[in-house]
């Protein structure tokens, strides 16, 4: 049940190495660079999207992932839960804040967007501590399909950018 928590965001990553992929490579049109240039607006902000994006999979993900999966009790999973979701809600600060093009302000804006509402639902489960283990896991299934949802959105639009 925990697991489904992490893997969105887990998403997350996979979806900006994808976005890195659409827009960052060498070849293809919206790749291509004229000889001397450098590289596209796109491509550049898809560079940094990925950049911020291994950070945080580096520096945060990997380690709560592994940490929600290995703790049973719901008193020391809260603790996590709410680390893992201020640590999503600064993902979509550092997000918000990137260089994108004209063009890409809007999916930037998305993409904060969602992994803000990730990390606000994420947190929400690390506050419920006056509940009994039962209803915490019914809660857990209930903000499951919200993450998942938020989850997709962001692997989608980081996926197939249109900006």
């Amino acid at each position: 049940m925990r697991r489904a928590l992490v893997v969105a965001p887990a998403l997350v990553l996979l979806a900006a190495l994808a976005l890195a992929a659409c827009g960052g490579g060498g070849s293809g049109t919206t790749g291509a660079m004229a000889a001397g240039a450098g590289p596209s607006p796109e491509t550049a902000w898809a560079k940094e999207v990925e950049k911020v994006m291994r950070r945080f999979e580096n520096q945060v993900s990997a380690r709560a992932t592994e940490q929600i999966h290995t703790t049973s009790s719901q008193h020391l999973v809260e603790p996590i839960y709410r680390a893992y979701g201020a640590a999503l809600t600064q993902l979509g600060g550092s997000l918000a804040s990137t260089d994108a093009p004209a063009a890409c302000v809007a999916l930037r804006k998305q993409m904060a967007d969602d992994a803000h509402a990730l990390g606000r639902l994420t947190t929400k489960l690390g506050h419920e501590g006056d509940v009994n283990q039962e209803e915490f896991s019914s809660l857990v299934v209930v903000q499951e399909s919200r993450l998942h949802r938020y989850g997709s959105d962001l692997t989608e639009i980081t996926y197939r950018p249109h900006c």
